[in-house]
């Protein structure tokens, strides 16, 4: 051992720390008198057991000792104080003849820890017992197990390789390696799933046997290292980590320790440089490392790397258990309008309904339902048919879709702001029996009949308030909402009753909600955010706000409305929050909210730090929801705390009660916690099918060969954690979300290339600042064969919702390719309108000067006549112009920036407003 060099070891504070001590710690670093070695307090705000604070030992493991000041001690003593309480104390200095530094902390551990409940002494942990090592000490993993007749050291390689390619998803690695008494050397080796086991043994053996004394520069084909030297007794305490190597994912330095076995074969234990893996994670690696190199030696030897099984069939049992939730034991069961009777009956004159000045009861609205229902069946609608409804965001919207449901009918919701032409396909291919629309182009619901609510009204006057008399049982589809499909055309997911009433069984108690609660109804009918917000509120006796379509648009005034209304639940995507959160920061408000809760995207956790600022977790609870709408809305649910927020954790928390999730591989084996996979839903929230599209429900809904369990493969990356939880990590494909919305980039790339003038097109998902989420934007790149970019995009906005027209085309001579002729999006070119100036015009010649300064500032170069929506402009990014046109004292809404499209034409208006005019001059 280099006795010179300095060691660092960590001791876990047993207890809790010493309320006196964690006073000193609020306030930063702070020095404590004693008599010992200069101490350190540091404040690390997250808990003892999180990320950061692992981050934050592991960085000060690493410190080193530095240059001792005169008179000074050679040791530096540093305590980290955690949120929770816990703390870990870091000592650094010469080394003992343990490994350690030889510096006697078993009275300063005393006296650090509060009183101990057992009257138990505290003392130092030990390296070898289990406790936190020093950075550079190896901590010993799991039990010593006997190696396999005929492993060889190569072998133990092999195995350890191929476990950190399953945790890092690349086949390729640099291995350290050295027998008993040899010199170490370095190889390099791949683990190619298609691989044969001899083969693959074979390559590292050889790759051993021709390793080299230094290290093989670091490449994209080879990101990640593992140390397997081969020694008689313990590594050296003093051993060089491979701190220059890239990390992976699991960031995990292993070796491995062969000792004499008792009268029968060596004895393997595997070793981790402490601090460079969660230990969980490590005692992981280490089982599965064993189990590999059983597997590689006594399997069989002609099977791909593929198939070699990562664990045995009692931990996959366990590792499917760890991602279910038992349902509740009161689950709902029948269909949605019986549990919405059950309300009416239950309080007849309680709000339901709130649309601007205007309130229904629960009978008012069951009653004018009822008598819609009857309306549709004098129509002809029948049991198992599909009424499409076209309309606004209001009471009467409600209340149709409840008509729909009691008619025995499937409701097809469609927002009346999409082109003709998929209004169209939707309404061919769900081959509707009747349109509830308001008065617009025939040629968009084809020959199907349609009628407007009012005459709809006006035919069932005379009907009966109580509903037809129908057969829909729970498993009946009860809507089909149609997503983005990557063919070029949307698809519609299936969703009987009995999923949205299992859905409110296992969250109702969940949340507490009840009739004390008002919830807001934000989204559009066609997005499935809206099935929680409406039936989620009414199924459980809420009082539920339409809230209309500019308000929508203006976080001012939507704010307001949640202060006049005094809403208890919010229900946001955390683009739309963005606008709130900004609002409350500048000036909070009498918000009554005891819930928000978040869906339909990612949530940025960190963003929340300055919320609970203004409103603390006691008083409004966060939650984080992960779901899909093949899965009934809603999946997963993470309570996000400060502490979560300060981690930055990216948990979407544990299924709900009756759902089931768990990360699965390519060939759909479920994946142990740590390693990244495909997360695949199961339980009681699973659609029925895509209508008309068996192909595609054979592919994506599969059953599990060993359980025979129905599971949907949601295309989304994640990781299970050893807690059950999941993390959420993006698309594996090329689906993207924007504001909420699930796309699918092929699908707009088709539309695109159905333009004549278009040769070829990719399209991207491109985010001007990536800590804001209302920035994302879709990037279109062609290839033209005359025409122009705005044009394309003209003709892009006919036949794709506002939220999938690109909001840049750019126009290139040729896709740049990889060498495998697939989109290198490295070499795309930054978008057209990024090149622009981005810089603001003052306000010195009047308004269209003041109007053109703020386009230019969210668009770059702007002409007077360029169109807001052309522009790539959507609802965030019109908040954000308006508001800056009011701090320039011009009376500016998100209404005027739908109404007035250019500058030209919002500056006439303004000039046209006597106010305005006083205002700017």
């Amino acid at each position: 051992m280099d006795i010179s060099r300095p060691v660092a070891a960590l001791y876990r504070v047993p207890g809790r720390l010493d309320p006196a001590h964690r006073e000193l710690a609020a306030s930063g670093r702070r020095r404590l008198p004693g008599r010992w070695p200069e101490l350190w307090v540091e404040r690390v705000l997250a808990p003892a057991d999180s990320e950061p604070a692992a981050r934050r030992r592991a960085r000060e493991l690493s410190r080193g000792l530095g240059a001792p000041a005169s008179g000074a001690s050679a040791a530096r003593l540093v305590l980290l104080a955690y949120q929770d309480g816990a703390a870990d104390l870091v000592v650094t200095g010469q080394p003992d003849a343990h490994g350690l530094p030889a510096v006697d902390v078993t009275d300063l551990l005393r006296a650090l820890a509060g009183p101990q409940p057992d009257g138990a002494e505290p003392r130092p942990a030990a390296a070898g017992e289990g406790a936190i090592a020093g950075a550079g000490l190896p901590v010993p993993l799991g039990t010593a197990f006997p190696l396999p007749a005929r492993a060889t050291a190569a072998d133990l390689a092999a195995a350890a390789g191929l476990v950190l390619a399953w945790y890092a998803g690349e086949p390729r690695a640099r291995v350290r390696w050295s027998g008993a008494g040899e010199p170490a050397r370095w190889a390099r080796f791949g683990a190619d799933p298609g691989q044969s086991v001899a083969a693959f043994r074979l390559a590292v053996a050889a790759a051993t046997r021709s390793g080299e004394a230094e290290p093989p520069e670091a490449t994209a084909a080879a990101s990640y290292a593992v140390e397997v030297a081969v020694v008689q007794g313990p590594p050296a305490a003093g051993a060089r980590p491979l701190s220059h190597l890239p990390r992976t994912d699991l960031d995990c330095q292993l070796a491995v320790v062969l000792t004499p076995g008792s009268g029968g074969p060596p004895r393997a234990r595997w070793w981790i440089r402490d601090g460079t893996a969660p230990r969980w994670l490590a005692e992981q690696v280490a089982e599965q490392a064993r189990h590999a190199l059983a597997e590689l030696v006594d399997g069989d030897q002609d099977r791909p790397l593929t198939d070699v099984p990562r664990y045995g069939d009692a931990e996959r049992d366990r590792v499917v258990a760890l991602g279910r939730t038992p349902r509740p034991a009161d689950i709902w069961t029948g269909s949605l309008h019986d549990a919405f009777l059950r309300c009416a009956r239950a309080a007849p004159d309680a709000p339901a309904l709130t649309d601007r000045d205007s309130t229904l009861t629960y009978r008012e609205v069951a009653d004018r339902a009822a008598r819609m229902a009857h309306g549709m069946r004098e129509l002809g609608v029948r049991e198992g048919d599909r009424v499409g409804v076209c309309l606004d965001r209001s009471a009467g919207l409600v209340v149709t879709l409840l008509g729909v449901l009691m008619a025995g009918a499937a409701y097809v919701p469609m927002d009346p702001a999409n082109p003709g032409a998929r209004l169209a396909f939707v309404t061919e291919d769900a081959g509707l029996a009747l349109v509830v629309a308001e008065e617009r182009d025939g040629t968009a619901f084809g020959a199907t009949r349609v009628i407007s609510p009012d005459a709809l009204a006006e035919l069932a006057a005379g009907a009966p308030a109580t509903p037809p008399v129908v057969r829909v049982g729970p498993e009946a589809p009860a809507y089909i909402i149609y997503t983005s499909g990557s063919t070029g055309q949307p698809k519609g997911a299936v969703i009987p009753h009995g999923n949205v009433a299992r859905l409110l069984s296992g969250t109702r108690g969940m949340f507490g909600f009840g009739p004390a609660d008002t919830w807001t109804w934000f989204h559009s009918a066609a997005f499935d955010f809206s099935v929680w917000e409406i039936w989620g509120c009414l199924l459980t006796g809420g009082r539920l706000i339409v809230v209309p379509y500019w308000t929508t648009r203006s976080p001012e005034d939507f704010r307001q409305l949640l202060v006049d209304e005094r809403v208890t639940v919010l229900n946001h995507t955390p683009s739309a929050f963005t606008q709130l959160h900004e609002l409350e920061l500048a000036a909070p408000s009498d918000l009554a909210l005891r819930l928000v809760i978040f869906g339909g995207e990612a949530l940025d956790a960190r963003r929340m730090t300055t919320w609970f600022d203004i409103h603390p977790e006691s008083r409004c609870q966060v939650v984080n929801m992960y779901g899909i709408t093949e899965t009934t809305v809603h999946v997963t649910a993470q309570v996000v705390t400060r502490a979560e927020a300060l981690a930055a954790s990216r948990s979407v928390g544990r299924p709900i009660p009756g759902w089931s999730m768990r990360v699965v591989d390519e060939r759909r084996r479920p994946l142990p916690p740590g390693i990244i996979g495909e997360i695949a839903v199961a339980g009681d929230g699973l659609a029925v099918e895509y209508l008309n599209r068996p192909e595609l429900t054979a592919a994506r809904f599969v059953t599990d060969e060993r359980t025979g369990e129905r599971l949907y493969l949601s295309g989304d990356r994640g990781r299970l954690l050893p807690d059950g939880r999941f993390e959420h990590l993006g698309r594996i494909d090329s689906q993207v979300k924007v504001r909420g919305h699930r796309i699918e980039l092929d699908e707009i790339r088709t539309v695109l290339q159905d333009d004549p003038v278009v040769l070829a097109a990719a399209v991207v998902l491109g985010q001007a600042d990536p800590d804001d989420p209302a920035s994302a934007r879709l990037d279109a790149y062609v290839v033209l064969n005359g025409g122009d970019p705005r044009q394309v995009r003209r003709r892009a906005a006919t036949r794709l919702p506002e939220y999938m027209v690109p909001a840049t085309v750019t126009v290139l001579g040729a896709l740049p390719l990889t060498v495998n002729g697939k989109l290198d999006r490295a070499r795309l070119p930054a978008p057209a309108r990024e090149e622009a100036e981005q810089a603001a015009t003052g306000p010195a010649e009047g308004p269209l000067s003041i109007v053109l300064g703020a386009w230019r500032a969210i668009f770059g170069e702007v002409a007077e006549d360029d169109n807001f929506f052309d522009l790539g402009g959507n609802s965030l990014l019109a908040v954000r112009i308006a508001r800056m046109l009011r701090d320039q004292r011009l009376p500016v809404g998100v209404r005027e920036m739908y109404l007035y499209r250019t500058p030209l034409e919002l500056a006439r208006f303004l000039e046209a407003d006597e106010h305005a005019i006083s205002a700017s001059a």
